[in-house]
């Protein structure tokens, strides 16, 4: 499923004229995930404070570097747990890995989905949308 879903984003593109294809790939490393990451260009594996939070985001970089996809890491509610987060943070200093945002906990993210908004839409200057927008510009700078 994932491959024919690849395959008609990578036609819809050529027709536009779009240069990035993003692929929001399910969570762990079976074979939809597998499929989501060959031959792509970048890796972006969400985690979030918990130690099976780090386990599989070890896992995830596991299957990108056998890929040899670059990887990028969002810790995803940072705040919840700080010092998960910075052994989060140190684990992928200590392997080349960019943490490249960490996003606090806030409720407004759940009143955006509510109103049928982005958090950036509803709330653009919050700090979610800061460390979104601090995501994005990372992963143009790789790509």
């Amino acid at each position: 499923m994932v491959s024919l879903v690849r395959e008609r984003a990578r036609a819809i593109a050529m027709e536009r004229g779009l240069g990035l294809i993003i692929i929001d790939g399910a969570p762990g490393i079976g074979c939809p995930v597998i499929a989501s990451v060959a031959g792509v260009d970048l890796g972006v594996v969400v985690t979030e404070p918990s130690m099976s939070g780090l386990h599989d985001m070890e896992r995830a970089l596991r299957l990108l570097r056998h890929f040899r996809v670059q990887p990028l890491v969002v810790v995803n509610k940072y705040d919840l747990n700080p010092e998960m987060a910075e052994r989060i943070r140190a684990f992928c200093a200590d392997r080349g890995v960019e943490v490249a945002a960490m996003i606090p906990f806030d409720t407004a993210v759940v009143e955006a989905m509510l109103r049928g908004l982005t958090i950036v839409e509803y709330e653009p200057e919050g700090g979610v949308s800061g460390e979104i927008r601090k995501l994005w510009r990372a992963v143009q700078e790789l790509l």
